[in-house]
């Protein structure tokens, strides 16, 4: 029989956790559902990386376990007291051992045969590991490590977080030093603690009432469509469009920011979105959800954990503003998102009563923070792209869904979107509009109204 892991640490929720469990693994009712029952919890992330040399498999078992040790949050779990409040509980440790398993030699490493030798991605918090590694042979000196971490203990910054740990260890293994990475005096739980004791403070109540004066008298939703849109179970099918931006591009947009070739990305790419989403809609009130680090507290830089919040970003077209005071105002809006990054989106949503019109009908996830893969000594590794494309159901009301991450200096990532709302032509087409808002943002000149015009007529010069 398996020894019971022992408990060493509890914490309530982080915001972004409490979003998870009542968005995607409550019932509707708010019950919690019977443990092996099905939920509309999105499966385990995976992260494939090919290596190619040789590969010290003890080092990375070592270094696997090291990370465990550092990070708590990969021995979380998800609890419900019997009062109904749901708390994570951190194991003083859990098994760590690398999976290993051998495909025949010459095999292509699809995500389809790679996830075939992983464990099921589907994964219930109460119960099952929530990070674990797999590393599959593919020949002598050819491997694939699947990194898979579940969404419940990491966001986007996590993920690089995972990776440099992971890499710093394993060098440090296989050559027998320490491992030169910052020490971390505090734990996700604790910071979560103390989220849960801001929420009464009066720095988050000054944060409130900035959104408060940012969102009032919100414009009327973005119509994309004047096809009837059935809502009542709260699940539409949605499609998956990849989605990728070369570097010379992306180096474009930094600069547009008046930042140089490092300048910050997000501002210019919101513009540019901006201005897609007016196209589509003839919306002049953008109002985006940016996915935002809430990393501004003490000691979290280098934890990993669920602490993505909600900004909206919101601009307002007019037909003679220029890509470049659309490019300012977006990196002012996003400035002061940032400085007010701490409030949950939730708390902000339940103040503002938005029942009629949704804040936001659109997403954006842009991490910055992984620009290159695993860095293993004496190997060269390569990053496997397993997003998953096709049809899905998501219990959503989000009519697009970007997540995207710069890699190499590019950026790649893919767009979600209702199939009720958009076809897949009209989704290609959309992307080569963004390609002609992106070029607009980085002249800087042109107009809203010649750049819409130039949309629908793709042979006007803006």
């Amino acid at each position: 029989m398996t020894a019971r892991p022992v408990i060493v640490e509890t914490a309530p929720l982080s915001p972004g956790q409490e979003r998870l469990i009542e968005d995607e693994f409550a019932r509707p009712d708010r019950s919690w559902p019977e443990l092996g029952e099905p939920t509309r919890l999105r499966p385990i992330d995976t992260g494939a990386v090919l290596i190619d040399g040789p590969l010290d498999a003890r080092a990375l078992q070592r270094a696997v376990s090291a990370l465990i040790t550092r990070q708590p949050a990969l021995r979380t779990r998800l609890h419900r007291l019997a009062d109904t409040t749901p708390i994570q509980l951190v194991a003083g440790s859990l098994p760590d051992q690398v999976h290993h398993s051998r495909l025949p030699h010459g095999t292509h490493p699809s995500r389809e045969t790679l996830l075939a030798q992983s464990q099921p991605l589907h994964v219930d918090p109460r119960s099952d590991p929530l990070f674990r590694t797999h590393l599959i042979r593919l020949g002598e000196h050819r491997h694939v490590l699947l990194l898979q971490i579940h969404h419940f203990v990491s966001d986007g910054w996590s993920i690089g977080v995972l990776y440099r740990d992971l890499a710093e260890l394993y060098n440090a293994a296989r050559t027998g030093r320490p491992a030169d990475l910052p020490p971390l005096p505090r734990t996700f739980a604790a910071v979560s603690r103390d989220m849960r004791t801001e929420r009464r403070s009066p720095q988050l109540g000054r944060q409130l009432a900035f959104w408060r004066e940012r969102l009032q008298h919100p414009g009327p939703a973005m119509a994309f469509t004047c096809e009837p849109v059935e809502q009542d179970t709260g699940r539409r099918p949605v499609n998956v469009q990849r989605v990728h931006i070369p570097a010379p591009t992306v180096r474009g947009l930094r600069a547009s920011a008046r930042g140089g070739a490092r300048g910050p990305l997000a501002g210019p790419f919101l513009a540019a979105l901006a201005l897609l989403l007016h196209h589509q809609s003839a919306a002049t009130d953008i109002r985006i959800g940016m996915m935002i680090s809430n990393r501004a507290r003490p000691d979290t830089e280098h934890l990993i954990g669920y602490f993505v919040n909600t900004a909206v970003i919101r601009l307002r077209l007019h037909p003679d503003l220029t890509a470049a005071a659309l490019t300012e105002a977006a990196n002012e809006a996003v400035r002061q998102a940032l400085e007010h990054q701490a409030l949950p989106i939730q708390d902000l949503k339940q103040d503002l009563h938005q029942d009629v019109d949704p804040l936001y009908q659109v997403t954006l996830a842009l991490n910055t923070m992984r620009a290159q893969t695993l860095t293993l000594d004496g190997a060269d590794c390569q990053d496997i792209d397993m997003e998953e494309t096709g049809p899905r159901t998501a219990p959503t009301t989000i009519e697009q869904r970007w997540v995207i991450e710069e890699q190499a200096g590019a950026l790649s990532g893919t767009l979600t979107y209702q199939a009720s709302t958009f076809t897949p032509p009209q989704i290609r087409m959309a992307l080569g509009h963004l390609d002609q808002a992106i070029a607009a943002v980085t002249a800087g000149h042109p107009t809203v109204a010649a750049i819409t015009s130039a949309f629908r007529h793709p042979g006007v010069r803006t």
